[in-house]
């Protein structure tokens, strides 16, 4: 990732348009690693179980940052990992969201090895919350400017990325509030 954002810098990079549509998530290291590239401050995510091993706080240690006007696409396909960088950026005022209101799967879940086979049980032993402490889980993220769900694949007619570049022309900032954002329309 800091490979690909030094190589959009060199060709002069205004603004950035990260696409995490159909993202079924991945690593939470990754999406706190990822978040903290572009947060200079601010809770990124923080869980909570049934044991106090399972609570924790994550928050944005990275003091350079990307500091790029930055547009995140999202739909009902973007789940876990995903979503807990497009609440982070959101709830820290880093970043415009742009698309559909993401999956809501905000669960922890520890693999317990099998000592008589070789397998294990995966079970869900705590809950994600994003960093204004609203739960995950069941809710996921409402984008800040919504567009309907598009017919047309990733290409020049796509109504997401249309729309993020437009969000991005239009110089709006996530101060701007919800309801200012979401004036734009969706070719």
């Amino acid at each position: 990732m800091e490979a690909a954002l030094w190589q959009l810098h060199q060709q002069g990079m205004q603004g950035l348009v990260l696409d995490l549509r159909g993202d079924p998530g991945g690593l939470l290291t990754t999406a706190i690693e990822t978040a903290d590239m572009f947060l200079p401050s601010g809770t990124i995510v923080s869980t909570r179980g049934r044991t106090s091993q399972d609570n924790s706080t994550e928050t944005a240690r990275e003091e350079q940052t990307w500091k790029v006007p930055l547009v995140v696409l999202i739909d009902d396909h973007s789940a876990s990992a995903s979503e807990i960088f497009a609440a982070a950026i959101q709830e820290n005022g880093r970043g415009i969201i742009v698309g559909r209101h993401s999956y809501g799967k905000g669960t922890v879940q520890t693999l317990f090895p099998l000592n008589s086979l070789p397998a294990g049980l995966r079970l869900t032993t705590a809950r994600f919350y994003s960093p204004s402490g609203r739960p995950m889980a069941g809710e996921g993220v409402e984008p800040d400017v919504y567009v309907a769900q598009s017919t047309t694949d990733v290409g020049p007619q796509d109504r997401d990325v249309q729309t993020a570049i437009q969000v991005l022309r239009s110089g709006a900032t996530p101060q701007s509030g919800r309801n200012n954002l979401g004036n734009f329309s969706a070719r």
